[in-house]
């Protein structure tokens, strides 16, 4: 009975989990792809030089404000571009996940008794019987463009 519940458990689990892969990409990458204390000091400095700016006068310090202007864009863009490689990051671990639930669920059902002698090769990855398998819908799919390129003589 407890095996059971488990097999129900984890279909109800697979059938709904490609539909929270946005969540669960987010908490996973709260975790593991934080801010650095490096990030947070770049920051604060930014702060602070915008603050010692707006308290000068541009017409009166007009070098001194260029010359903070110029520290604070540097500083942005290094703030910016850890940013994007962080941004990056949780692209991949977002296509990763979406790619992991993917194969390890069946993209569709039949009969066992229709997929009789290749059911397994059919079911590769999931192992589930009678589940076509993204290995298999992979390597027919290749094989259908290809045929058809040969036909049409691109």
């Amino acid at each position: 009975m407890f095996l059971l519940f488990l097999i129900f458990m984890l279909e109800m689990a697979f059938a709904l989990l490609p539909k929270f892969v946005g969540e669960m990409t987010t908490m996973i990458a709260k975790v593991l792809l934080t801010v650095t204390n490096e990030e947070l000091n770049l920051r604060a400095e930014i702060k602070d030089l915008k603050e010692e700016q707006s308290n000068l006068s541009i017409t009166d310090d007009f070098a001194r404000y260029a010359k903070l202007q110029r520290k604070i864009d540097k500083l942005m863009a290094v703030v910016k571009e850890t940013g994007n490689e962080r941004k990056q990051r949780v692209s991949y671990l977002r296509m990763a996940v979406t790619v992991g639930i993917y194969v390890l669920h069946p993209l569709s059902y039949l009969p066992p008794v229709w997929l009789f002698p290749l059911g397994n090769f059919v079911a590769f990855p999931t192992g589930i019987s009678g589940g076509i398998g993204l290995g298999c819908w992979v390597i027919v799919s290749n094989s259908v463009i290809h045929r058809f390129r040969g036909l049409v003589g691109v």
